[in-house]
């Protein structure tokens, strides 16, 4: 059954006397009371049919669906462009719900809606009736985000782009950012299809992600986030859950992304630090050293031979994640290797390392 009620609303200018008088446009919809699940991804949601406005002459329209939380007056929508000629558009369950979960509607529990039209022709702007649904989504997976930019140790590379470390809601890596310049999230190793920024006016909307950030991170329009903060070591943190939506970057344990000497210390040498074996220093932060790693290897890295202020293990406790965090914040890195030799690999100014069979 179609839902929906006739509402007359027009932005009005020297258009409308080329036009003529016009009739606004009328949305319709097919149901009203949703409740999505992921197992039911592929079937159909709803399908939402419309009447493009008509002028004494013709003219085409561009439409847009505006969807918004009920009450809010289409102050802050999700705005989704269709094709006018078409005249309907059906929605899956799977792409309803990443249309409501991109426009910030909270999953899992029931949501208030509104859906209008918005027709452009020329400068004049129409809209249709509003259409009342209450929806409730369902949690996807959260995305994964990519550092690229001036601003961090990777540039404007995106095929570059380093991955955060990923946990639940949680995405975290201690890196390098320099002051004054900017940076963005991409959601691969690619410029498309996904980018993250700040939710700010005058930012691409494609780009709207976080809700709240530190106070040293300001949006850069269209596309980017600037760093004001000093030149340094940061430790970048996100909560990707969709009811929060943040980014915090606060300065590092260690500000040092480029010790002169780097030592591995662990099980390899007996945990003796005065003996912790040197690495080659590449540049850059950048170290290697190559080893025979046996089966129940741990280790650790060391800017000096002691227990000293430089000292890096794995993020957020013992494992083997491929990323490295300041003493306090780290523990052991845990390598089952087969007595064979390996190349281990540190970048400190990025927060990485690796651990590769030769």
């Amino acid at each position: 059954m179609f839902v929906g009620f006739l509402i007359t609303s027009c932005e009005k200018d020297e258009d409308q006397a080329v036009l003529g008088e016009g009739t606004n446009p009328t949305l319709l919809a097919d149901a009203n009371t949703l409740i999505l699940k992921k197992e039911d991804e592929a079937n159909k949601a709803v399908k939402f049919d419309w009447v493009n406005p008509q002028f004494n002459i013709q003219v085409a329209a561009s439409n847009t669906l505006e969807i918004a939380k009920a009450g809010t007056n289409f102050g802050t929508s999700k705005n989704v462009d269709v094709i006018a000629k078409n005249l309907s558009v059906t929605y899956t369950v799977g792409d309803f719900n990443k249309t409501l979960l991109d426009g910030g509607f909270l999953p899992n529990i029931s949501n208030q809606i509104e859906i209008r039209l918005r027709s452009k022709v020329g400068n004049l702007v129409l809209y249709s009736n509003t259409v009342s649904m209450t929806v409730t989504p369902y949690l996807t997976e959260l995305p994964s985000f990519y550092i690229v930019g001036d601003a961090s140790a990777i540039g404007w590379n995106a095929t570059s782009a380093q991955m955060l470390y990923k946990k639940d809601n949680s995405s975290t890596i201690y890196t390098y950012l320099e002051n004054g310049k900017s940076f963005r999230f991409l959601g691969q190793q690619d410029w498309n299809p996904l980018n993250y920024s700040l939710d700010v006016t005058g930012m691409n909307d494609a780009y709207k992600y976080f809700k709240t950030w530190s106070s040293n991170l300001v949006a850069a329009p269209s596309e980017n986030i600037q760093f004001t903060g000093t030149t340094g070591m940061y430790k970048i943190a996100i909560n990707a859950d969709p009811a929060q939506k943040t980014i915090t970057v606060t300065p590092s344990v260690i500000n040092n992304w480029n010790p002169t000497n780097l030592y591995l210390v662990g099980t390899v040498n007996g945990w003796n630090a005065s003996t912790a074996i040197p690495m080659t220093n590449l540049g850059g932060g950048k170290f290697e050293h190559i080893i025979s790693l046996p089966t129940g290897t741990q280790i650790k890295f060391l800017g000096q031979q002691s227990w000293g202020e430089l000292d890096w293990g794995n993020i957020e406790g013992d494992g083997n994640t491929g990323y490295i965090a300041p003493k306090g914040s780290n523990g052991n890195i845990n390598f089952d290797g087969t007595g064979g030799n390996y190349k281990i690999s540190v970048d400190v100014k990025i927060g990485t390392y690796k651990i590769q069979p030769l």
